[in-house]
């Protein structure tokens, strides 16, 4: 089919270090280029039970659900995304190879191809996956993701917010307060390896920096509501924890990003976190400013110079523009700076 794509459904499990996963890679069957995939991973046996032989949309439905509720292991997740990302990439990736192991019938040999790229991210040699192959065509797939927006769409606007448990209170007496119009997004905690605090450090009030992450047109209302964004890109924002629960080496944050909004993350005790500092937030605007204000009159005062010799420049250097090397040198520079000020 053409006009058809071929799914990929898959899970895996790592045993040496209670990681699992579930999977699912769309391909273009004219084209062979991998249109979308989605995954999600736990600590939990319980995400391997799924049964990789439902239908395409079930198991799609399934990883949307679970990283909505944000039931996954978010640190194990993204480093998995980001090996199948080098898997799939065009040129250096091993897409001909998969798609032609699927041509033959030859799901063993997909199933190894993934072993191996999941050995890394998910610490196990021993990782091993098992796959199923789906046929569907293009227009099947896009009925199927309509209809399963309007059910979510009536679904969010016909049943109220749910109840949240009341935390208990700590031993100064504070507790945190939360009602039936609260409302629960999932978040990424934006870490910081060399100077972030260990998860297992954070306790309530501590100002943190997050990311909103669920992929639902809910989120995307609140990624506008709160200006999550810019140029299309999800940006840090900061937020207060609430509470920090722990169980064994999983510890889930809840933290608030505005009145009655709250965000909660699920990660590995291994993470830290990034601490909000609004002098630092605004120490590092100024020298941004002043940066770009510097770097600006540097290059208007070396383009009017540069237009003033333009010809005997072009003389010197066998007709290359000064200009060029100007405008380079000005981005190198620029480069430079915004290196400079990441760094502080």
């Amino acid at each position: 089919m053409d006009n058809g794509t071929i799914i990929i459904k898959g899970r895996f499990k790592a045993l040496a270090t209670s990681s699992y996963g579930l999977f699912i890679v769309f391909i273009d069957n004219g084209t062979k280029n991998v249109e979308k995939f989605d995954i999600v991973s736990s600590h939990f046996s319980t995400l391997y039970e799924n049964n990789i032989g439902m239908p395409w949309s079930e198991m799609e439905e399934i990883i949307a659900k679970l990283k909505w509720k944000g039931e996954y292991a978010t640190s194990l997740t993204h480093d998995i995304q980001a090996s199948i990302e080098d898997l799939f990439q065009p040129g250096t990736g091993r897409i001909q190879d998969i798609w032609a192991n699927i041509k033959k019938a030859q799901l063993g040999k997909v199933g190894a191809i993934f072993d191996e790229i999941m050995a890394r991210p998910s610490g196990d040699k021993g990782v091993k996956s098992e796959i199923a192959i789906e046929s569907v065509m293009r227009s099947d797939i896009e009925d199927a993701r309509r209809l399963r927006r309007e059910r979510e769409n009536m679904e969010m606007f016909n049943s109220p917010q749910p109840q949240l448990q009341q935390p208990q209170e700590n031993a100064a007496g504070a507790s945190s307060q939360f009602d039936a119009s609260a409302v629960v997004l999932e978040v990424a905690l934006v870490l910081s390896p060399l100077s972030g605090i260990p998860i297992y450090d954070l306790k309530e009030g501590d100002k943190i920096m997050v990311k909103i992450s669920e992929q639902s047109s809910r989120g995307q209302y609140f990624i506008d509501l709160l200006n999550a964004s810019n140029e299309n890109e999800i940006i840090p924002i900061p937020a207060t924890v609430v509470s920090v629960v722990k169980e064994g080496k999983i510890f889930t944050v809840m933290a608030t990003i505005g009145p009655s909004i709250f965000g909660k993350s699920i990660d590995e005790d291994t993470v830290k976190v990034k601490k909000y500092d609004p002098a630092m937030d605004a120490k590092k605007k100024v020298k941004a400013a002043a940066a770009a204000a510097a770097l600006s009159t540097s290059t208007t005062s070396s383009t009017a110079a540069t237009m003033t010799s333009m010809s005997s420049s072009r003389k010197k250097n066998g007709g290359f523009p000064v200009i060029f090397l100007i405008i380079g040198g000005s981005a190198v520079l620029m480069v430079i700076i915004m290196i400079y000020l990441f760094m502080s």
